[in-house]
Formats: structure tokens, C-alpha cells, sequence
């Protein structure tokens, strides 16, 4: 009964989210967003760095709607590779497509993301092609195929939760040399394209990444699950994978006591660094991720202070 509870108050707030002041959501944002600017992502990758984790920077914003925008984000994404050499960053970049205008011209994207891997190789960095919605998973893993045939420096991202993931990793790797990153999915899906047991997910997630390490494929493990981190090393040590085909990878302030633990015992970390200035709309999608901190948030609202 008290489950039941918890999970209606849990919803009660993810209708609220909406309508909480930018002002705490910021609060809560400081630890999982760099900030607004890219000297503010510089800092928290040279920190990262310090630390003995690389970074890649992910500036906010996609679902973009016209050509100037798109435009402008490749300047953006240009300063921010810029700015990783002149200050001698470990880091890299990661770019949804429909920051490059997938949505309304999916040939201009295409066009877009090629000037990008042309600065991206000038640059001798690397850029991930991150996931999004099922509605656009084939061209984006078709865009990931037509790049990867000309450019090294290129990843794609694998969502665990999708039916069709495992299937399409089969496929990706006997066309070419490849490179994932495994995640389990943070959207919404219909069940009968994705597995909405948590079980299961972790289950696909652990059949993938196996897949990946014994298929030759060079591997982001993106989890903070410590189940899958630990079916993970004991994967790594059975298929004796050497450590510049895999690196574990975290979001920016997430499980950072586990991410320690991880960089103490040797294993390769990446973090990834989101910025901008769209950093509401990232910070409400972390808030439905995790309602009980929502909670805290509205809480703080009539507490005294």
C-alpha cells in the first residue's frame, strides 16, 4: 500500500514539474549540467581530467527547426573543438542529429554532420552520435553507416531497452569496424518494440554488450546500474579486452563514489559534460527520470529557510 502511495505521489509530481521555479530546478540542475557556457564545460572537463575521467561535451538543445540554427550549432560545436585543443582537454564531442536539422531536412543533416566530422578529423577528436526516439532510430544508424564509411572518428549509441538492439548490433558490426555506446534508453517507448521490465533491459543490456566485447567492436559502457557494472567487468576479464576498445561512461554527477571506484582499480571513464543554454528542458527530463528527487525539490518550497 505505501508502494502504491509512494508511486502516485511520485506521478502527482512529475505533473507538477512543469511549474517549479527555474530557480530551484537550477539548484538541482548545478550538479548534472556544467553550465550555460562552453569556458563553463572547459572547467568541469580540465576537473574531470584531473580526476582521471576524459569528458565529452553535449551541448543542449536539439529538435531544432530551421537552417540558422542549424548553422549556428556547427559554430558552436566548432568553438567547442577549438577549445578542447588550445586547452588540452581529454575530451570529445556528442551531437544529436536533430540538433543538425534531422526533423525538417534529413539531406541538409546529413550534409551538416559530414562538415562536422571534417573539423571533428582536423581536429584529430571524436564525435558520438547520440540516440534519440525510436520514430528516428533506422536513419540515424543509416546516417552513423554513410559517416562511419568515411570518417574514423565517429560512434553511434545503442539503447538496450529496443527490441530490435541486439539485431541491429549483429548488423552494424558485420559491416564494418564499429563503435557504441551501450546505454539501456531513457525514452518512452511502446512494449512491443521495447522491453519495459527492468530485468529485461539489464538482461539485453548484458547479451549486447557481450556481443559487442567478443564481435571485436570498440565499446562505451554507459551505466550506473552496479549490477551491470559488475557483469561488465567480469565480461571485460572473460573476453580479455584491452583497455583502448572499452571505456565505462557516466553522466556528469551521477554515482560518483562507483565512477571513483572504477578509475581507482584502472578501468578507462569517460564523462559526459552537458552545457547550454537550454538547460531546463535537459534538467525536467532528468526530474521525470527521478521523481523522488522532484519530491525533495517541492518540498524545499515550503520549507523555512
Amino acid at each position: 500500500c505505501s508502494s502504491m502511495t509512494g508511486n502516485l505521489f511520485h506521478k502527482a509530481i512529475i505533473g507538477t514539474m512543469p511549474y517549479l521555479p527555474r530557480g530551484l530546478v537550477w539548484r538541482f540542475s548545478r550538479r548534472y549540467i556544467a553550465g550555460t557556457t562552453l569556458s563553463d564545460a572547459y572547467r568541469v572537463a580540465r576537473d574531470l581530467n584531473k580526476l582521471g575521467c576524459s569528458g565529452t561535451i553535449d551541448v543542449l538543445g536539439e529538435d531544432i527547426t530551421n537552417a540558422g540554427q542549424v548553422t549556428a550549432a556547427l559554430e558552436l560545436y566548432r568553438q567547442a573543438l577549438d577549445g578542447i585543443r588550445d586547452n588540452e582537454i581529454e575530451c570529445g564531442i556528442s551531437v544529436k542529429l536533430s540538433e543538425l536539422g534531422l526533423r525538417f531536412d534529413e539531406q541538409g543533416c546529413r550534409a551538416a554532420m559530414r562538415k562536422l566530422l571534417d573539423s571533428t578529423r582536423d581536429h584529430e577528436n571524436f564525435v558520438r552520435i547520440d540516440m534519440e526516439d525510436s520514430s528516428v532510430t533506422d536513419v540515424t544508424l543509416d546516417i552513423y553507416r554513410e559517416m562511419r564509411r568515411d570518417y574514423e572518428q565517429v560512434g553511434a549509441v545503442i539503447q538496450s531497452c529496443l527490441r530490435r538492439s541486439k539485431q541491429d548490433v549483429i548488423n552494424l558490426m558485420d559491416e564494418g569496424p564499429t563503435d557504441i555506446r551501450l546505454c539501456k534508453g531513457i525514452y518512452i517507448e511502446p512494449e512491443d518494440i521495447a522491453y519495459t521490465d527492468a530485468e529485461d533491459i539489464r538482461d539485453s543490456f548484458s547479451e549486447i554488450l557481450d556481443l559487442l566485447l567478443e564481435g571485436g567492436a570498440r565499446v562505451g559502457i554507459a551505466t550506473h546500474d552496479p549490477v551491470l557494472v559488475e557483469r561488465a567487468e567480469a565480461s571485460l576479464q572473460r573476453f580479455d579486452v584491452s583497455a583502448d576498445r572499452y571505456e565505462f561512461q557516466m553522466l556528469l554527477g551521477v554515482t560518483e563514489r562507483l565512477r571513483s571506484r572504477l578509475v581507482a582499480e584502472g578501468h578507462p571513464l569517460r564523462v559526459y559534460v552537458p552545457f547550454g543554454e537550454l538547460w531546463y528542458n535537459y534538467s525536467l527530463r532528468r526530474l521525470r527520470e527521478n521523481p523522488g528527487i522532484a519530491g525533495h525539490i517541492i518540498k524545499n518550497l515550503f520549507s523555512r529557510k
